[in-house]
């Protein structure tokens, strides 16, 4: 018990909010996707009616940003995406159009828009995703390298921005507009030879008696006399793609734009024809386990 009293107290002026102000308040938080909100926007959340008081929240740093559209900043697991700035009064004014302050911005214009249907997205690839249409805003992506590289052609499931995309994709910066008409690729077609070699099933004259002739000792010498053996024939041959369903051996030269690589010995060439050895355009990787650099094509 803290006593007694009597009477009425004297008004008092409504509480404060112990917390910073931010002046006006910015828009009302609105529920959406895990790509609604990004890194450093600010919603207003109103806490009373009478009076009107309001509260002003910032969405965290990715991949915490995700959640800033699933979660109310007031409710259970706000606080996940949601961090509290402090108390605001009114409501911000007409503003031009937002732009990006926290992304680097990439290039000279938006690559092509991501597509769910693709099946050939590959390591280094760019793609655009919209995530919002009035203002448009845009967000480059890039696959990553390989094994994640197989996730970018995985549909919505991975999806640029969506719970899974850091397995399939790293997020590069903002665009705007669209990037400038280019010609259609062209096809290597210079010359990019090297002799194939392989042992091939072959015979040889022999003298009758010896290991492996088709002639016994009391035969006479003759042209039909011969054994089995096995030589070394080459031939010149274009130094294709890396394919899957190539069988590649010792010594076999495969290209990539340009740049040749040479198939190792046994039994590292055993690894040649697994697309986790499939050579890349980088210095180093598991790909030098199976192949050697080896030249350049003309």
């Amino acid at each position: 018990v803290a006593g007694y009293c009597s009477g009425s107290g004297v008004p008092t002026a409504s509480p404060n909010f112990d917390v910073a102000n931010v002046a006006v308040c910015p828009g009302e938080w609105v529920a959406g996707t895990n790509t609604a909100y990004e890194e450093g926007d600010m919603v207003s959340v109103s806490v009373s009616t009478t009076p009107i008081r309001k509260v002003a929240y910032k969405c965290k740093a990715w991949p915490y940003s995700g959640y800033c559209g699933q979660f109310s900043p007031t409710e259970y697991g706000g606080n996940q995406g949601w961090a509290l700035v402090g108390s605001c009064n009114g409501s911000i004014g007409p503003t031009m159009s937002p732009v990006f302050v926290s992304m680097s911005e990439y290039g000279d214009g938006c690559p092509q828009e991501w597509s769910a249907s693709s099946t050939s997205y590959e390591a280094d690839d760019f793609v655009s995703l919209t995530v919002s249409g009035t203002p448009e805003r845009k967000i480059v992506y890039k696959c990553r390298d390989w094994p994640n590289t197989g996730y970018c052609n995985q549909g919505e499931g991975f999806k640029p921005g969506s719970q899974n995309s850091n397995m399939a994709w790293t997020m590069v910066g903002m665009c705007e507009g669209s990037m400038a008409p280019t010609g259609s690729p062209t096809a290597y077609t210079g010359d990019c030879l090297y002799d194939r070699c392989r042992m091939v099933d072959s015979t040889e004259n022999c003298t009758p008696g010896s290991t492996g002739c088709s002639c016994n000792a009391s035969a006479s010498p003759s042209s039909s006399c011969v054994r089995d053996i096995e030589e070394k024939s080459c031939e010149d041959t274009q130094a294709n793609l890396w394919s899957s369903t190539a069988d590649y051996e010792a010594g076999d030269v495969v290209r990539l734009v340009t740049k040749r690589f040479k198939c190792r010995n046994y039994p590292n060439s055993l690894w040649c024809e697994m697309e986790a050895y499939r050579p890349t355009l980088e210095d180093t990787g598991i790909w030098t386990q199976a192949w050697t650099t080896d030249g350049m094509c003309t």
